[in-house]
């Protein structure tokens, strides 16, 4: 086969086949690389979710009438069931720092700010973007103004697009120098205006996405730029008050850029330096926001944030543990701004200071003076709450401190402050006599912090309660019900876990205290001076030696009141070593010389009284001893007239301790003789010091001379003053005094025939009466009561019980007598009233 040779004709038609072939295939790539690009350069995103589909097409209609591709997608929630999502299709602008590939190799030109710019708007100060996202940027912008919900904002956006500062105007006086705007106006910009509407409405997302779109374009000269900057700043501030824990370190960065890039001074930069200071304060980053407070005072005096800067800075130092330096600042802002927003907690925070820095007093006073002011507790902290409480309990306003500790016990979640509240909250309770109340709160101590020190001591309250008032309501299911009712026994317990040392001391005096409050006054007696021999130089060493002179005194009442003058000078053998010589003691000793006499001590007698007269070197003393404690001895029969009318002008000649001391023994001395008359004046004298230790037991002998003297009306009302005052402070009121007070008030309503309320008087007797002849004549007294009520069966079961405890015959006979003659004086009536 030949081949033919190539004609020159059909040679070119090959090439111009050929060309064309290029041709199409180089147009088809610019086709696929112009759509690539126009694909990256959109993208599709979830604009919305709606569970209706109505909704969705609505939203899909309204996009797409802005020229944006739109469209909507069913999806199913697991859980949440049919929802609809919209989607739509952006394209993504260029970014103003890529430019064209031709232009790469000129050199960028900074901006230069217009003449007329503003470093301040009217609403404040704003935030920062990147302008590496601006195109990120743009799309919030967009999504905000059509009020779509976005995710907020890149982290900052430089002030100018190559890193540098913008350019500095000409005619300007440097680059320190403020950009300004002439007076009330601002910079004119449409887009800025509307995010400004959108702030001034505390839009402040819309607001910032409108900044960022801003911010993002090539608009912007330099003073648009810095206002919309500050302006950005603030809705990132804002938008963080209304949703706390957002936005902190995008606002902390908005405003630290600003800083950076129009450095102090400069307007409005006190607001930016204010408010970084709040943000980083509330993130706790306390040293930096200290030094932004101080940038407000030092570098803008003028500034109307300037002393709540100096505030914050105290508060700082306060929260620093900074105390001394807090209280400069603090005391410099409240001279400034006494009656200032921030003077109340301003000072609260100076009397915790001070007191915290051992300035006692002082913190007192502004404590005193803030309570004088204000009377609510809102926005102190928990420590300050409870120091206020330490501060109001110090000075006995137990109820206040109690609802302070309460306070604090609730606001604070947990930690050693809490479990100070609730123990410092019962012993407010337990101070302030609301026993039931103390209970409580300690036993919820022991469930809350068992085995710490605090509730240890929470146990000694709870034992205390049971000594001084044993009927407080208890709940029997609540923890520590045990060391309520068991006192005595809980100190002893206590001993053996705080052996040795101040804390055996506390707990032997708290012991032998309750076993005075409970009447055992020999073996209270007996511990305290078991105390004193161990811990001769103690702290409780006065007030063991005081609750010694007290059993003594008891004792030596009681063992007087029977004829025992043996047991008087026996007790003295062992106490007088160990009590001195002083005003509390001499009524005391008086008795005791008394005594000593009276057993033929005559000896120890005379050497005892001549102490006291060289004690009180008061030549009256001499004359009060000889015819009061031995007047029965030395003079022949009963005191004359003559005696008695000069031993009262010594006495009013005479005055203070010894003096009293002598009316007190010569009173008693009467008292025992039955000389009422006498007595009545004595105690009349000596009651009217209401302060003094021994005045409810001179209140009740007084009373009680009173009623015997058929005064029965001032004996009940004088009655009543003293269970008054046991019922105020139970802690001086044993249960056997209360006795005798209420039988002695139980006489006077049986003499002027108020049977009823004699009745009510006796039954609170009875249980508390130690002598056994007194607790006879009272159980007596009842049963007459009861029958001059007519009522036979209560009459008939007090005279029974009287026989049965009685013992001998003697009660037995005078019943059967009282009775038999009541029967025949009732048979007799008309006989009788007829002669």
């Amino acid at each position: 086969m030949m081949t033919l040779p190539w004609r020159n004709s059909d040679r070119m038609l090959r090439i111009a086949i050929l060309f064309f072939w290029v041709l199409s295939l180089t147009a088809w790539g610019q086709g696929v690389c112009r759509a690539e690009t126009e694909h990256q350069n959109s993208r599709v995103r979830q604009v919305s979710s709606y569970q209706k589909m109505e909704s969705a097409v609505q939203e899909r209609d309204r996009l797409k009438s802005k020229g944006i591709e739109a469209y909507f997608k069913e999806v199913e929630i697991p859980g949440k069931g049919t929802w609809y999502r919209v989607f739509a299709e952006e394209k993504r602008p260029q970014n103003r720092m890529s430019p064209p590939a031709k232009e790469k190799k000129r050199p960028q030109k900074a901006v230069k700010p217009a003449h007329s710019a503003s470093s301040a708007t009217a609403g404040g100060t704003v935030v920062p973007i990147t302008d590496q996202r601006a195109g990120e940027s743009a799309r919030v912008a967009k999504g905000a103004g059509s009020g779509m919900k976005q995710a907020i904002f890149s982290s900052r956006l430089l002030p100018s697009e190559n890193g540098r500062k913008p350019e500095t105007p000409a005619g300007s006086k440097g680059g320190d120098a403020p950009a300004s705007i002439p007076a009330g106006q601002s910079p004119v910009c449409s887009e800025y205006e509307a995010a400004k509407t959108e702030f001034d409405a505390h839009r402040y997302q819309q607001a910032a996405g409108m900044l960022n779109a801003l911010l993002s374009s090539q608009k912007s000269d330099a003073a648009l730029y810095e206002s919309s900057l500050r302006l950005l700043a603030d809705c990132l501030y804002f938008l963080g008050e209304k949703e706390s824990g957002k936005y902190g370190s995008q606002t902390i960065e908005s405003y630290r850029n600003i800083l950076c890039h129009y450095p102090d001074p400069r307007s409005g930069n006190d607001v930016a330096n204010f408010r970084l200071a709040d943000i980083l304060e509330r993130t706790g980053s306390y040293e930096e926001a200290y030094e932004a407070y101080s940038n407000v005072l030092s570098k803008y005096p003028d500034s109307p944030y300037g002393q709540e800067a100096l505030f914050r800075m105290g508060k700082i130092l306060y929260q620093t543990k900074r105390y001394t330096h807090a209280i400069d600042k603090l005391k410099k802002y409240l001279s400034l701004s006494p009656d200032g927003s921030y003077a109340f907690q301003a000072s609260f925070l100076l009397g915790y200071c001070l007191r915290q820095t051992n300035q006692r007093p002082e913190g007192d006073a502004w404590y005193r003076n803030a309570l004088n002011k204000w009377s609510s507790f809102d926005g102190l902290t928990t420590d300050i709450l409870h120091d206020l409480g330490l501060y109001r309990f110090s000075q006995g306003d137990y109820t206040g401190s109690a609802n302070l500790f309460l306070l604090c016990f609730n606001l604070q979640p947990d930690g050693d402050l809490r479990k100070n509240a609730l123990y410092n909250l019962g012993r407010s309770h337990y101070f302030g006599g609301r026993f039931s109340t103390a209970l409580k709160v300690f036993s919820l101590l022991l469930e809350s912090y068992p085995n710490t020190l605090e509730a240890n001591e929470g146990i000694l309250f709870m034992a205390n309660i049971g000594v001084m008032d044993p009927k407080a309501e208890f709940n029997a299911c609540m923890a520590g019900r045990d060391y309520f009712k068991n006192p005595i026994e809980t100190y002893d317990w206590m001993r053996t876990k705080y052996p040795g040392g101040y804390r055996e001391e506390w707990l032997l005096y708290q012991k032998g205290y309750a076993l005075c409050k409970s009447g055992r006054f020999k073996e209270s007696l007996e511990l305290y001076c078991r105390l004193l021999d161990a811990f001769p130089h103690g702290r409780l060493h006065q007030e063991s030696r005081a609750y010694l002179v007290l059993n003594a005194t008891h004792l030596i009442e009681e063992a007087r009141a029977g004829g025992d003058f043996l047991a008087v000078a026996d007790l003295y053998y062992r106490v007088r070593n160990k009590v001195p010589l002083s005003a509390e003691s001499t009524a005391m000793f008086f008795r005791i010389g008394d005594s000593l006499w009276k057993t033929g001590l005559k000896a120890d007698a005379v050497a005892l009284l001549d102490r006291l007269k060289q004690k009180n070197n008061q030549a009256m003393e001499t004359s009060v001893s000889d015819l009061i404690m031995l007047e029965s001895d030395r003079s022949q029969g009963e005191m004359t007239d003559e005696k008695w009318k000069a031993l009262l002008a010594e006495l009013a000649r005479n005055g203070g301790d010894a003096a009293d001391a002598a009316r007190r023994n010569l009173a008693d001395y009467f008292y025992g003789k039955g000389r009422y008359d006498r007595v009545i004046p004595l105690y009349e004298e000596l009651i009217k010091a209401k302060g003094r230790a021994d005045f409810l037991p001179i209140s009740r002998n007084y009373a009680h001379a009173l009623r015997h003297q058929g005064l029965c009306s001032s004996a009940v009302s004088r009655y009543r003053e003293i269970l008054d005052a046991c019922r105020e402070d139970p802690q001086k009121c044993d249960q056997g005094f209360v006795a005798d007070v209420c039988a002695g008030m139980g006489d006077c309503y049986y003499e002027t025939g108020d049977y009823q309320n004699g009745l009510a008087m006796y039954s609170q007797a009875f249980p508390g009466i130690r002598h056994r002849e007194s607790s006879m004549w009272a159980l007596f007294r009842m049963g007459q009561s009861y029958h001059k009520l007519n009522d036979g069966a209560m009459a008939g079961k007090s005279f029974a019980q009287l026989k049965e405890q009685s013992g001998d015959a003697f009660w037995p006979k005078v019943v059967d007598y009282w009775v038999a003659d009541q029967a025949w004086s009732r048979s007799n009536r008309d006989y009788l009233e007829k002669n």
